[in-house]
C-alpha cells in the first residue's frame, strides 16, 4: 500500500511540474540568436531575444540578464497579448570554452504584478566543427546608412551615419566608405578594421549647398584572400530647401486720392508657402494671409496716400515646408506729395543767335516761361553731349532768358533738355532742338511739357533736320569725281601701253625677217619686194649705137 500511495505521489507532483511548465510556456515564447552565429575563436558577440506574448495579461518589468549582468536595454518596455518585441545586447565576449556550448540567460518580468522567469539559451557555433558553414560565413559585411533630416536649407547641416557591420566570423581589414556628392570622390575614412559582431559606425556633417545632393555610400574592404569586396547603400536624396518669393511691383501713376501699387507674389522655389503676410514700411497689412504652392503666383493692390511724401517698402513673411520661417522684402518706391497738375505751366525754347565760329562755338538762347502757379526748384539745363550748361535753384512764376555760348567744335545737331521739379520733388522734363552749322540758324521748341513721374517716364518733344545727309552727300560727290580722274589717267596710261607693246612687236617681227634672210643668202631690196641672189659677175648693160 506504501508502495501504491508512492506512485500516486510522484504521478501528482509530475502531474503539477507539467501543468506549471506548460503555464510558464504559454504565459512567454522566448527564442534567441546571435551574430554572428559562429566562431572560430573567441571574439565578441550580440544577442538578441524575441519575446512573444502568450498570456492574457501585459508583460512589464521585463529583464534579460547573464551572470547577474544587464547586457539589454529593456526599461519602460511592455509587451501587450498577443504582441512580439525583441532586444538586442551589447557585445559580449565569448570566450573559446564557451563556443559551440549552450550559453544561459536569466529572464524575468511580471504578469498581472505576479513574477515569471525563464532560462533561455543560445549556443554560438564553432566553425571549426562546421566547416560547412564557415566558408559562406567567413566574411559577411551588410552597410547601413542614415540621416538626420531628408531637406535642409543652404548652409545648414545633415548629419550622415554610416555603419558597417560584419556578421561573419573572420575580422575585415582596409575598409574605407566613400560618399561622392557627400564627402567627395576620395574615402571619407579608410584603413579600419571591423570586428565579426562589432558595428564600426562613422558620422559625417554635411552642410547643405545651393542644390540637392545624393547619398550613394560604397563600402570597400578586403577580403582574406586579398582581393576587394564592396557592398553600397540604396541612394538617399537631401533635397536643398529653396523657400523663394519673387515679388515684382508696379507703382501707378499719383492721384489725388492716392498712388496705386501692384505687387505679383510667385512662388520660385520648391517648398509651399503658407501663412503669407505682406506689409508696408508702417506695418500696415496689405492683404490677408495667404499660401502658395510651388509655381502659384498671387497679385495684390495696395493704393498709397498721396497727402505726404514717403519711401514705400513691401515686407514679405511666411512659414516654409518643413516649418522654417521666410522673409523677404521690396526694394524702396518713392512717393511724393500730390500736386494738382493744373498748378504746373512751363515753355522751353532755344534758338540760335551767333553761328557756328572757327573757335567751334555757337550762342543759343534759351527762354523758360514758368506760367504755373507755383515756385518751381532745381532747374538744371543740359545738352547731350556738352553736358550741363546751367543751374537754377528756384524758378519763380515769369520768364527766364538765358544766354549761353556753347563749345561743338564741328556742324551738328543739338539736343537741350530743361529739367525741372515741383515743391514735392516730381521731375518734369522738356526738350528743344537746334542745328549748329556755319551759315544759318536753326531752333525748335517742344510743345507739351513731359512729367517725369515716379517711374522715371520722360517724353521729349521737338526735331530737327539732320546735317548728317548733307555730309554724306558731300562726301559721295567728292569721292565721285576723284573716281573720275583716276578713270581718266587709267585709261591714257593703258593707251600708252598698248602703243609701247605694239612697237615693240613691229621690231621683233622685223628682226626675224633680217635674220632669215640671211640665213637663206639673199639680200632683201630696198623696196621690201623680193630678193635677188648675190653674184659677182657685173652686167653692163647695153648702148645702142
Amino acid at each position: 500500500m506504501m508502495q501504491n500511495l508512492k506512485h500516486r505521489f510522484c504521478a501528482f507532483v509530475a502531474a503539477a511540474l507539467c501543468l506549471c511548465l506548460c503555464s510558464s510556456a504559454l504565459a512567454a515564447e522566448i527564442t534567441g540568436s546571435s551574430t554572428p552565429e559562429s566562431l572560430s575563436v573567441s571574439g565578441n558577440v550580440t544577442f538578441t531575444f524575441t519575446i512573444h506574448n502568450d498570456s492574457a495579461a501585459t508583460m512589464t518589468d521585463i529583464r534579460i540578464l547573464y551572470k547577474g549582468s544587464e547586457f539589454f536595454t529593456t526599461a519602460g518596455a511592455a509587451i501587450e497579448p498577443g504582441a512580439s518585441q525583441s532586444f538586442t545586447s551589447s557585445p559580449l565576449t565569448v570566450p573559446d570554452a564557451l563556443i559551440g556550448q549552450p550559453i544561459t540567460f536569466d529572464v524575468t518580468w511580471l504578469e498581472d504584478g505576479e513574477a515569471r522567469s525563464a532560462q533561455p539559451s543560445v549556443t554560438v557555433k564553432s566553425a571549426l566543427d562546421d566547416p560547412s558553414s564557415q566558408l559562406p560565413q567567413s566574411v559577411s559585411v551588410t552597410a547601413a546608412r542614415t540621416v538626420s533630416a531628408s531637406q535642409a536649407s543652404t548652409g545648414e547641416v545633415i548629419t550622415l551615419t554610416y555603419t558597417v557591420t560584419n556578421s561573419g566570423v573572420t575580422p575585415i581589414t582596409g575598409v574605407s566608405i566613400t560618399d561622392k556628392e557627400i564627402g567627395g570622390r576620395e574615402p571619407m575614412v579608410k584603413d579600419i578594421v571591423v570586428q565579426p559582431g562589432v558595428p564600426y559606425v562613422f558620422t559625417y556633417e554635411y552642410t547643405m549647398g545651393r542644390s540637392t545632393v545624393t547619398s550613394s555610400p560604397v563600402i570597400a574592404y578586403l577580403l582574406p584572400d586579398g582581393t576587394e569586396g564592396k557592398a553600397t547603400v540604396s541612394d538617399k536624396v537631401l533635397g536643398m530647401i529653396n523657400s523663394r518669393l519673387s515679388a515684382t511691383v508696379e507703382q501707378g501713376v499719383a492721384a489725388e486720392e492716392g498712388q496705386t501699387f501692384t505687387l505679383t507674389l510667385t512662388n520660385n522655389g520648391n517648398q509651399r508657402i503658407s501663412k503669407i503676410k505682406v506689409t508696408d514700411e508702417l506695418g500696415a497689412s496689405v492683404a490677408d494671409a495667404f499660401q502658395l504652392a510651388i509655381g502659384e503666383s498671387k497679385t495684390l493692390t495696395y493704393t498709397v496716400p498721396t497727402t505726404e511724401a514717403r519711401n514705400v517698402v513691401f515686407h514679405i513673411e511666411g512659414v516654409d515646408g518643413v516649418g522654417q520661417q521666410y522673409s523677404d522684402k521690396t526694394e524702396s518706391y518713392a512717393v511724393r506729395k500730390y500736386i494738382d497738375p493744373s498748378l504746373i505751366g512751363v515753355n522751353f525754347s532755344a534758338a540760335v543767335v551767333e553761328t557756328l565760329n572757327s573757335a567751334g562755338s555757337i550762342t543759343v538762347n534759351f527762354t523758360v516761361e514758368n506760367t504755373g502757379s507755383l515756385t518751381m526748384q532745381n532747374l538744371v539745363l543740359r545738352e547731350s553731349e556738352y553736358g550741363e550748361i546751367y543751374r537754377l535753384e528756384t524758378f519763380e512764376p515769369g520768364t527766364q532768358s538765358i544766354n549761353q555760348k556753347v563749345n561743338v567744335g564741328a556742324p551738328r545737331d543739338l539736343a537741350f533738355t530743361l529739367e525741372v521739379a515741383d515743391p514735392s520733388g516730381n521731375l518734369y522734363t522738356y526738350t528743344a532742338y537746334v542745328t549748329a552749322d556755319f551759315v544759318g540758324t536753326a531752333s525748335s521748341v517742344d510743345s507739351t511739357p513731359t512729367i517725369e513721374t515716379p517711374t522715371d517716364i520722360v517724353a521729349e518733344v521737338g526735331s530737327s533736320v539732320s546735317s548728317a545727309l548733307r555730309t554724306v552727300l558731300i562726301v559721295l560727290a567728292v569721292l565721285t569725281v576723284f573716281a573720275g580722274v583716276a578713270l581718266v589717267i587709267l585709261s591714257s596710261l593703258e593707251k600708252k601701253e598698248r602703243e609701247r607693246i605694239a612697237r615693240r612687236r613691229a621690231a621683233r617681227e622685223r628682226k626675224l625677217r633680217e635674220q632669215a634672210f640671211e640665213a637663206a643668202g639673199m639680200l632683201p631690196r630696198s623696196n621690201g619686194r623680193n630678193a635677188v641672189p648675190p653674184d659677182d659677175t657685173t652686167r653692163i648693160p647695153r648702148t645702142r649705137e
